[in-house]
């Protein structure tokens, strides 16, 4: 059972850890607003990447497996991120204000929208992740990958509360009232 958790944890982080759309909004909100609004993306990608795990447990994520749904998740993923692109870029040229910060979305939903439209991480669990966890529970008891999935997940959070904890620090930036 521990080798399937520690195994489930360490997948959680390696997929947490390249730079992509979830941990540039992290560190764009953790850098603008400070750990909780960073670690609120992170909380709300981790809550996707749930969903999806709990998904594939239940086997409906194979029922994705087709080439319209692909082209449809993939266009969807288009939508949200380019926004999230947009967003940013607007954000760079013009230094927000605490107004427009406050109205950019709540964070939370902001990560699991993210998190959710991601082609990459859809197709990860359409392919990798749903072998994984199903190789877990095969021939043994279905309780070891409903473990292996939540140790995932927590994985996942824990590499999310790092980058956002060093986002957080980072808060205000040089020359700003916050910084000493």
């Amino acid at each position: 059972m521990s080798e399937v958790l520690i195994s489930g944890w360490l997948i959680g982080v390696a997929i947490a850890l390249p730079v992509g759309p979830v941990i540039t909004e992290l560190i764009r909100r953790g850098l603008s607003g400070g750990f909780l609004q960073g670690w609120l993306v992170g909380l709300g990608a981790a809550a996707s990447h749930a969903i999806l795990v709990a998904l594939t447990l239940l086997g409906v994520v194979t029922l994705f497996d087709r080439p319209l749904w692909h082209v449809l998740l993939g266009l969807g993923g288009v939508i949200v991120l380019g926004y999230l692109g947009l967003d940013a870029f607007r954000a760079g040229v013009a230094p927000p204000s605490l107004e427009a910060a406050a109205s950019a979305g709540h964070p939370f939903l902001a990560g699991f929208g993210i998190g959710i439209a991601n082609p990459i991480t859809l197709l990860w669990f359409l392919t990798v992740g749903g072998g994984l966890i199903a190789a877990q529970g095969g021939g043994r008891t279905a309780g070891l990958a409903v473990a292996f999935g939540a140790s995932f997940v927590f994985g996942v959070l824990c590499w999310d509360t790092v980058v956002a904890a060093l986002a957080g620090a980072g808060w205000g930036g040089a020359g700003s009232e916050h910084s000493t």
